[in-house]
């Protein structure tokens, strides 16, 4: 089962999506949940694939679908800015989740970005709004980096994992960047992968802008302030 309809996601329709998916658990394996932190895992085998983890509902007819191609890695890293406060300016717009309220995308205000949280992001495209219920599987912070990462539930449209990552590097710029790895979960992403590969690339390229803007304001705040 995936979530799709043609108006905009309440949140009921969002907490329909994300019960789903908790009740069900991730959609890939679970020796790859929190792999992201690393180099992207290779697929396993479908006998393991295939195994339901402890406490989860049986697999529905989506966790059936098995398409025989290994993970797609995806890593970009762009500088969004330089010193202590874009860092923290940074920081704050990841673990608010505005990386993701870019129009055609979008996570609601309040939710959670601490382990275990359901996460519903919602994209319009082509007119259709999707709801694709993910779950937080790890949020790190040091002085210097602070990440946080999604892992794909049941009822969404891709098997995989994705981290954001803010990093102030030692010559004091701070960067950011958004590092995944995914495959095919359902049928229709199959068949219209090429579409799905460009949607995953303008993602990662207005996340990016979306936390320039967000490090752009907090200056001119402080700066009109």
């Amino acid at each position: 089962m995936v979530f799709l309809g043609l108006r905009y996601p309440t949140p009921a329709s969002r907490r329909v999506a994300t019960d789903h998916g908790t009740k069900r658990g991730f959609n890939y394996p679970p020796e790859h949940v929190g792999a992201s932190r690393h180099s992207p895992p290779p697929p396993s085998s479908s006998r393991k694939e295939a195994a339901v983890p402890s406490g989860k509902a049986p697999a529905d007819s989506q966790s059936r679908f098995r398409l025989n191609v290994p993970y797609v890695a995806d890593n970009t890293s762009t500088r969004v800015g330089g010193g202590a406060e874009d860092f923290a300016a940074a920081k704050r717009a990841v673990s608010t989740w505005k990386h993701f309220q870019l129009g055609w995308s979008e996570v609601a205000p309040g939710t959670g970005a601490t382990r275990g949280d359901p996460v519903c992001v919602c994209a319009r495209v082509l007119g259709v709004w999707i709801r694709n219920p993910l779950q937080v599987v790890y949020k790190e912070e040091t002085a210097d980096r602070f990440a946080l990462a999604h892992g794909c539930l049941q009822g969404h449209m891709l098997a995989g994992e994705e981290a954001f990552v803010v990093e102030k590097k030692s010559d004091g710029t701070v960067w950011f960047a958004v590092n995944t790895f995914s495959r095919p979960a359902h049928p229709l992403a199959a068949l219209s992968y090429p579409a799905v590969r460009l949607l995953q690339w303008r993602f990662a390229r207005d996340a990016t802008k979306a936390v320039q803007r967000e490090v752009r304001r907090a200056r001119d705040g402080k700066t009109k302030g």
